[in-house]
């Protein structure tokens, strides 16, 4: 089995079929995005979601959460509602919507055409249960987000990360971000004692994010 600990540059869907079912804690990523994809077709981007979220399915364990952070777009004239898409599916395979948050993007005032200025934040388990409390009690969040250097993309903020990381597992927990981008998520599951492990795909990205976390 795949040893924990380790931010690699790989695919995702190859990396998780190495890790043993039903042992993952904690799964908190955002599945990329249609443009990060170079996919045009919607039906083509569902299927590349679907086959995420049966590799979730896989891997998580009954007690554990996967903690998905979507945004919507608007794409040929109407809303892709990505969170709606994801929230049916996740059902199907037998788990509940034990919360669900807004997190604000900087700010609500953006008036970009194609993006929304929040995220979905879906938390999803089995039989896995939350102590609300303190920041979580919230239900719309805001934390300042920064461009990747070299990605197409905004790099979630490290306190958003920690909040989720907290309270969704505890240490020495397995927390596993397969399409990690920025690296922020293993990065932070690192500095709170939990085993980390992250993917990305794109070698560009993953040397430029290897250099800013300095995961080894």
């Amino acid at each position: 089995m795949l040893e924990w600990n380790q931010f690699i540059n790989g695919n995702a869907f190859d990396i998780m079929m190495e890790i043993e079912e039903r042992s993952v804690d904690l799964i908190f990523t955002s599945v990329p995005d249609l443009n990060d994809l170079g996919i045009k077709d919607t039906k083509e981007y569902e299927n590349f979601v679907t086959q995420a979220m049966v590799s979730f399915n896989r891997v998580i364990s009954d007690n554990g959460f996967v903690a998905m952070c979507q945004t919507d777009r608007k794409i040929g004239g109407r809303v892709l509602s990505k969170h709606s898409f994801i929230i049916d599916y996740m059902q199907r395979l037998d788990f509940v919507l034990k919360d669900y948050k807004i997190m604000v993007v900087n700010t609500m005032d953006s008036k970009d055409q194609y993006k929304f200025p929040y995220q979905h934040l879906c938390i999803f388990t089995r039989k896995g249960t939350i102590q609300r409390k303190g920041e979580w009690l919230r239900h719309i969040l805001q934390y300042d987000m920064k461009k990747h250097s070299t990605g197409p993309y905004y790099i979630w903020n490290e306190n958003f990360v920690k909040l989720v990381v907290e309270n969704l597992s505890k240490e020495n927990d397995k927390v596993l971000d397969p399409f990690s981008g920025s690296g922020v998520v293993p990065y932070v599951a690192r500095g709170m004692n939990r085993q980390y492990l992250g993917c990305e795909i794109n070698r560009e990205i993953y040397e430029a994010s290897l250099m800013r976390t300095a995961i080894v």
